[in-house]
C-alpha cells in the first residue's frame, strides 16, 4: 500500500502541476475570453498539457519535457509584465472553485478508492497504469499483449496518466485522483458559463453536475436501498434496455471510463460557444482567431478522448457558426473563413490519433438505423423531467399566443411517439421566444438530440435487446449537459433578484459550507460499497479482500520491467478475472475477453488467445513455447488461476520468484 505521506506528497505535486499550466497560460487568453480567461486557463492548461506531451509521446521524448513549454509561456508573459498582483488577487474565486469541487469529490475517493471489478473500473485501472508504465505512442493494450490502444480513444487516461508521472505517483493513488480533477475542471469551466451569461448567481451552471435525474429522487421515496436506487436511476428507458447516466451518478459511482474524463470538455466547447454567440462582434484581429484555435483544440480533442461526442458538437458547431456569420457578420461571404477554420484545426490537431483509430481495423459501428421502439413518456420523463418542467414554464408565455402548439403532442402520442412529441413541443415553445439568446440555442441543441435518440440509432456490437444502449447513454451524456446549462442559465435569470441584498462573502461562505455538507453526505451516505476506504490508493481493498494477489501484485509491481508480460487466466468482463494487468498495467496475452471481442472486431482472434492460455496452465508441453510466442515472462497462479484451470505447469523450465498462501509467481529460467 503507498503510504499515507506518499499520497499526500502526490496530491500537492498534482495540484501545482495543474496549477502551474493554468496560470502560464492564463495571460494569452484574455483577447478572446476576458473576464472568464483565468478560470478557463484551468481546462485549457490541461488540453494543451495533453496535445502537448501527446507529440512528444508520438516523437518518443520524455512526456516531461512538456512541462518547458509551460515555463517558456510563463516566462514571457512574466518578462512582459502580464501578472499584476492586484488583478490575480480578483482571480481568488476560481481557484475557489476548483479546489472546493476537488476537494469535494477526492473526499469521496478517500471514503471509496478501490479499483474493483464494479463496473469498468478495471479497465481504466489497466489502460492508466499501461500508460504510466511507458508513456510512448501508441500505448500497449494491456489487455492484448503485444498490440496498442490504437483501437480505443484513450487519451482522457493518457491525460491523467501523464499528469501522475509529472506528479511522480503511482497509478493506484493516480486512479483516484482522475475523477475529482475532472470534476474540478468541469465545475470551473461551468462556473464560467455563469459568469459569462448571468448578472447574478453566476454559480447556477456548476449545478448540471450535482442535479439528480427524476428515476433517483421517484426510487429514493419507494423504498430502495441507496445503492438500488443509484442504479436503477441509470437504467430508466426501456426497462433496462438503455443506460441514461447523468454527471452525479457517474461521478460518484467512481468508474473514470472514457465518457467521464472528456466530459469537462463538453462545457469547456459549450462554454466557448457562448463566447462565439456573445462576444464574436466585439473580439477584435487576434482576439477572433484565438477563439477559433481554443474551439479547435477543444473540438480536435474529442474523437481522441470519446469519440461519440465529436458526432454531437461537430454538427453543433456547424450550426452555431451558421447563425453567428449569417446574424453578425451579415452572411459577407470575406468573413466566413474563420469560421471555416474550425473544423480543418481540429481535424489536423490530432490526425495521427485518428489515423491510427481509422486504420486499426474494422469499426464495429455500423452506421444509423431507426429506432424500432420508443421511449415511453414516463421512462423519458423519468430522466429529464427537470429540463422539461422548465422549459414548459418558460415557454408558458409562447404556448398563451398560440395554443393550437398543444395539440402537437397529442397527434404524436396517439400515434405513438409521445416521448418525441413532447420534445418537438418543447422546441416550438423555445423557438417561438424569437431569440437566440444562449440558452434558447443550448435547449434546443438538447431537446433535439432526444428528438435524434427517438429516431435513429448507432448499430454496433450490443445484440438486438440492447441495441439503443450505447446511442442513448453516450448521446444522452452529451444532451444533459445542454439541457442542464440551459434550464439552469433561464433559472439563474429568474432568480437574479432572489437575495439580492445578502453581502456577497456571505454567499460564499454558505457555499463553502454546503460544499463541506455534501462531502460529509457523499462520504458516510452509503457510496462505499463495501470495499475499505480511508485511503487514495485504489489497491488498498485487496489486502482484505484478496491478500495473497495483493502481495503477489505487489511483489511485480516492484521487480517486473514495465515491458513485462504477465500470465493470468483470461477475465470475463466484468468480473474479478484480469485483476493483476488491471491493478499493475502490465500487459497479459488476454483480458476482459468480451471487451477485446467489441474493440477488435474482424482483427484479433481472442479465441485462439483464450485457448492458448489454457494450454500454458494446463499442458507443460506448451506452457514455454506459447509463453514466448507472446513475449510473457511471468506467470501467475493464484485462486482465479486454479478455479478455472487445472495446474500443471513444468517446474524444470520456471522458476518460482515469489510464492504465499494461495499465489505463485514463476519466471521462465
Amino acid at each position: 500500500m503507498a503510504a499515507v505521506e506518499s499520497q499526500i506528497f502526490t496530491v500537492i505535486l498534482w495540484l501545482i502541476i495543474i496549477k502551474f499550466s493554468q496560470i502560464t497560460v492564463y495571460p494569452y487568453l484574455k483577447p478572446a475570453l476576458g473576464s472568464i480567461s483565468y478560470g478557463l486557463a484551468y481546462p485549457v492548461g490541461i488540453l494543451l498539457l495533453t496535445i502537448g506531451s501527446w507529440y512528444l509521446g508520438l516523437a518518443g521524448l520524455p512526456v516531461q519535457l512538456v512541462l518547458l513549454m509551460f515555463a517558456v509561456l510563463g516566462g514571457f508573459a512574466f518578462y512582459k509584465k502580464q501578472y499584476e498582483l492586484a488583478d490575480l488577487k480578483c482571480m481568488v474565486r476560481w481557484d475557489i472553485v476548483f479546489l472546493a469541487a476537488f476537494a469535494l469529490l477526492l473526499t469521496v475517493r478517500w471514503f471509496s478508492p478501490g479499483i474493483i471489478p464494479s463496473g469498468e473500473r478495471f479497465m481504466d485501472a489497466a489502460f492508466l497504469g499501461s500508460i504510466m508504465l511507458d508513456p510512448t505512442v501508441t500505448p500497449a493494450d494491456p489487455w492484448f499483449a503485444g498490440e496498442s490502444l490504437s483501437i480505443y480513444y484513450y487519451l482522457g487516461h493518457w491525460m491523467m496518466g501523464v499528469l501522475g508521472i509529472l506528479a511522480m505517483g503511482s497509478n493506484t493513488v493516480v486512479f483516484n485522483l482522475m475523477i475529482p480533477t475532472v470534476f474540478a475542471l468541469a465545475a470551473v469551466s461551468a462556473y464560467a458559463i455563469g459568469v459569462l451569461l448571468l448578472k447574478r448567481h453566476q454559480w447556477f451552471p456548476i449545478l448540471v453536475l450535482i442535479i439528480p435525474n427524476a428515476a433517483l429522487i421517484w426510487h429514493a421515496f419507494t423504498g430502495k436501498g441507496v445503492i438500488d436506487a443509484w442504479w436503477a436511476s441509470t437504467r430508466v428507458i426501456g426497462e433496462g434496455a438503455t443506460i441514461n447516466e447523468y454527471p452525479l451518478f457517474s461521478f460518484l459511482w467512481g468508474d473514470p471510463h472514457a465518457h467521464l474524463l472528456a466530459c469537462f470538455n463538453q462545457l469547456v466547447f459549450i462554454c466557448l460557444l457562448a463566447v462565439m454567440i456573445t462576444r464574436w462582434q466585439d473580439l477584435k484581429g487576434w482576439g477572433k482567431y484565438l477563439l477559433i484555435i481554443l474551439l479547435s483544440l477543444s473540438l480536435g480533442t474529442m474523437p481522441a478522448m470519446n469519440s461519440w461526442d465529436v458526432l454531437i458538437y461537430a454538427a453543433v458547431y456547424l450550426v452555431t457558426a451558421c447563425l453567428v456569420w449569417w446574424r453578425i457578420d451579415r452572411h459577407q461571404v470575406r468573413k466566413l473563413p474563420p469560421f471555416l477554420l474550425v473544423p480543418v484545426l481540429s481535424l489536423l490537431s490530432y490526425a495521427p490519433f485518428l489515423y491510427q483509430m481509422l486504420t486499426a481495423g474494422e469499426s464495429s459501428v455500423q452506421g444509423f438505423y431507426l429506432v424500432t421502439t420508443t421511449s415511453p413518456v414516463i421512462e423519458f420523463l423519468g430522466v429529464y423531467l427537470f429540463f422539461f418542467v422548465i422549459f414548459g414554464i418558460y415557454g408558458y408565455s409562447v404556448l398563451k399566443k398560440y395554443p393550437w402548439v398543444i395539440a402537437l403532442p397529442i397527434l404524436f402520442w396517439l400515434s405513438g411517439y409521445a416521448s418525441l412529441g413532447l420534445a418537438v413541443f418543447l422546441i416550438i415553445l423555445l423557438l417561438g421566444k424569437k431569440s437566440w439568446r444562449p440558452e434558447i440555442i443550448f435547449g434546443v441543441v438538447g431537446l433535439s438530440i432526444l428528438v435524434f435518440l427517438e429516431i435513429f440509432y448507432l448499430r454496433d456490437f450490443m445484440g438486438d435487446t440492447y441495441y439503443r444502449m450505447n446511442t442513448v447513454f453516450k448521446f444522452g451524456f452529451c444532451a444533459w449537459f445542454f439541457l442542464g446549462i440551459s434550464s439552469l442559465l433561464i433559472l439563474g435569470n429568474w432568480f437574479k433578484n432572489l437575495f439580492a441584498s445578502v453581502d456577497t462573502k456571505k454567499i460564499w461562505a454558505a457555499g463553502c459550507a454546503g460544499v463541506i455538507c455534501l462531502a460529509v453526505i457523499f462520504a458516510v451516505g452509503g457510496i462505499n460499497l463495501g470495499y475499505p476506504g480511508g485511503t487514495l490508493d485504489g489497491a488498498a481493498w485487496l489486502s482484505v479482500s484478496h491478500p495473497a494477489d495483493y502481495e503477489g501484485i505487489g511483489f511485480l509491481q516492484k521487480t517486473a520491467d514495465p515491458s513485462s508480460v504477465v500470465v493470468e487466466a483470461a477475465g470475463t468482463s466484468y468480473t474479478y478475472g484480469s485483476r493483476v494487468s488491471a491493478v499493475t498495467g502490465l500487459s497479459t496475452i488476454i483480458g476482459w475477453t468480451g471487451h477485446e471481442v467489441g474493440w477488435r472486431s474482424g482483427i484479433g482472434d481472442i479465441s485462439a488467445r483464450i485457448a492458448d492460455v489454457r494450454a500454458i496452465y494446463e499442458d507443460p508441453t506448451k506452457t514455454i513455447s506459447l509463453m514466448e510466442k507472446y513475449g510473457a515472462t511471468y506467470l501467475f497462479v493464484g485462486e482465479t488461476e486454479q478455479e478455472m484451470y487445472t495446474i500443471d505447469l513444468p517446474p524444470e523450465d520456471l522458476e518460482n520468484v515469489f510464492s504465499a498462501e494461495g499465489v505463485d509467481i514463476y519466471r521462465i529460467r
